[in-house]
């Protein structure tokens, strides 16, 4: 098995395993609603349930469908990383990294969609009694950074690739 396998299925499990403990402690210690501070007013635990998805995604629609929804795109999503993964030189370990998180994170949250018909948000950022920002959890957090993490290797990789192709100049003497 290769590295980049190595990698991708260490992070996955790791993301998967984190949100799912966090999701656990904070059904068994805080009531629905509830915000503890966790690092002064900076970050909170929090027990929110979140029927939609990103940005408010399908929340109109029945939970029946939404279920087939999500099962669709969270199956799509965890296929595409894999199809990916397999394409990856076998030492490429920061992009096999930024698809396992994403792999984890859609794994973890489509689990928990499968199992109660939504996720549940855990995390909150700035005082508890504030909604400037949303609630969320490990696995969005990991499918946001291993996106962002493409995102930018994609640019860098592209801009790498101009420069490349630039005629040099000679150094004026």
């Amino acid at each position: 098995m290769g590295s980049k396998y190595a990698v991708f299925g260490l992070l996955g499990l790791v993301v998967i395993a984190l949100d799912q403990l966090g999701k656990r402690h904070v059904a068994a210690h805080l009531a629905l609603g509830e915000r503890v501070p966790f690092v002064g007013s900076l970050l909170a635990l929090a027990h929110e349930p979140s029927a939609g998805g990103a940005l408010g995604l399908l929340r109109d629609w029945s939970p029946p469908a939404q279920l087939v929804a999500y099962a669709a795109l969270s199956g799509g999503a965890m296929l595409l990383a894999f199809v990916f993964l397999r394409s990856l030189a076998p030492r490429d370990l920061g992009t096999a990294a930024a698809l396992g998180a994403i792999f984890g994170g859609v794994a973890s949250n489509g689990l928990d969609r499968y199992r109660g018909g939504a996720t549940v948000d855990f995390l909150h950022v700035g005082p508890t009694a504030s909604s400037l920002l949303p609630d969320f959890n490990l696995a969005d957090l990991a499918i946001l950074l291993g996106v962002g993490t493409l995102i930018i290797e994609l640019l860098a990789t592209e801009m790498a690739a101009r420069a490349a192709e630039r005629p040099r100049r000679s150094p004026p003497y």
